[in-house]
């Protein structure tokens, strides 16, 4: 690249210059450490299974399977949205920086949080799965919040160089963690008062709905606000 230096409006008038080539450089090395964290919690992930002593008793108690193929798909799925926003909005501030850090803290202590989730159904009493499933979903909740502030800062920082469709993907994906974030919230809340063993049911109902609403409202702004 023949660019050397880049100017990014950030703030109110305040101007962040970037070397180019050497924030290059942090940003891939960033990303490829995102990339072993995320890993290595699908491989904890893995390793959390437990051998039972009868191989019919994973037929019998296929909560496990549900948990592992949820949160498995969860995880992919934190994989692709952070390949997309290291592509085409993260910059690197201090900020985002910090907050990127805290996403993959997220993420492990949402595979941690699955164990204690099936701990707590294995051998825990009412309260236990409760509080399992509270800690599971906010885990779930708090990585949603601080990989939407990450889409800010970079939109924030980017400006008018971030290309529409890429400002428009943006805005929807904050849309939807909007929505999604409080609607699982009260989930919890809700559920919190319930039957134990409809509470994952509960607060699953209350994110997929957040999930549609948000999307729908997005994909609705982003029409008003396209050229």
């Amino acid at each position: 690249m023949g660019v050397r230096l880049a100017e990014l409006r950030y703030g109110e008038g305040r101007s962040l210059e970037i070397t180019v080539g050497r924030d290059e450089h942090f940003i891939k090395r960033l990303e490829a450490f995102s990339d072993v964290v995320i890993g290595f919690s699908l491989a904890l992930l893995a390793l959390s299974l437990i051998v039972p002593n009868h191989a019919a008793t994973l037929a019998t108690h296929y909560l496990w399977l549900v948990a592992y193929v949820w949160t498995f798909a969860f995880v992919c799925s934190m994989w692709a949205s952070h390949t997309w926003t290291f592509r085409h909005v993260f910059v690197p501030t201090p900020g985002s920086v910090m907050l990127n850090y805290a996403k993959l803290g997220l993420i492990v202590l949402l595979i941690f949080s699955v164990q204690v989730l099936l701990r707590a159904f294995d051998q825990g009493d009412a309260r236990d799965v409760i509080v399992a499933n509270e800690l599971y979903w906010g885990c779930l909740v708090a990585y949603w919040i601080v990989a939407g502030a990450i889409l800010a800062v970079g939109m924030r920082a980017r400006g008018a160089a971030l290309p529409p469709e890429v400002a428009r993907n943006c805005l929807r994906r904050i849309w939807r963690i909007a929505a999604a974030a409080p609607l699982t919230v009260a989930g919890i809340v809700i559920a919190a008062h319930g039957a134990p063993s409809q509470t994952a049911t509960t607060i699953a109902l209350y994110m997929i709905v957040g999930i549609a609403a948000g999307a729908f409202a997005g994909r609705l702004a982003t029409r008003r606000s396209a050229p």
